[in-house]
């Protein structure tokens, strides 16, 4: 992923080493590493990144999975669309008609939680291809862990009145794909986190 997105220009690449024991983080040659030494789930990992890049003076980050799920074309088509809109939050939507049942429903939850919770549904709030506007979008106070902190995000996002943008992207999902994404247990956080931010406004 880090030398596809090399590849096709990225002009500075962060990786977040989320305390993986094979040696893939430090082997993955990003301009800049971060090496957490326990595991702390995607939306501690995701926040560390985004926010070390604002501190460094960057305006808009791009975040992709290391998966191989998002293909890196489908990354720089969302840059180019993003650069015409920074102030925007981008959101990659997956088209997922080959995507595995549980996939397609945990969205469909997911969704219609996010609804309750900002009045919006989103086309896709769970995909992990954003272009984040920073440092508008770290001053939300989004504090959900794992796979909750995306859509959290999203929902404080709206209520913010920053322009959240949609860009229909094409997602694989190889047959040797590894995710630490558990359907149901990830699911029901997220689902919780809106009935959160839904039954207190100002949550």
């Amino acid at each position: 992923m880090v030398a596809a997105c090399r590849r096709l220009g990225a002009p500075h690449i962060l990786v977040v080493d989320d305390g993986s024991r094979d040696g893939s983080g430090a082997a993955a040659c990003g301009d800049e590493l971060i090496t957490l030494p326990t595991n702390r789930g995607k939306g501690q990992a995701l926040d560390l990144g985004l926010r070390r890049l604002a501190a460094a003076g960057w305006r808009q980050a791009l975040s992709i999975d290391a998966d191989l799920q998002h293909p890196p074309e489908q990354a720089l088509r969302l840059a180019v669309a993003a650069a015409a809109q920074p102030e925007a939050l981008w959101v990659g939507a997956r088209h997922m008609p080959h995507a595995p049942l549980a996939s397609r429903a945990g969205r469909w939850v997911t969704g219609g939680a996010s609804w309750l919770a900002c009045g919006t549904w989103p086309g896709d709030n769970q995909c992990g291809l954003r272009v984040w506007p920073l440092p508008a979008m770290l001053g939300l106070g989004t504090r959900a862990g794992r796979y909750a902190y995306e859509p959290e995000s999203l929902v404080r996002a709206v209520r913010a009145g920053i322009a959240v943008r949609e860009l229909s992207v094409a997602v694989d999902y190889p047959a040797d794909r590894v995710s630490h994404f558990a359907v149901v247990g990830d699911t029901l956080r997220t689902a919780a986190v809106m009935a959160r931010l839904a039954l207190s406004p100002w949550a």
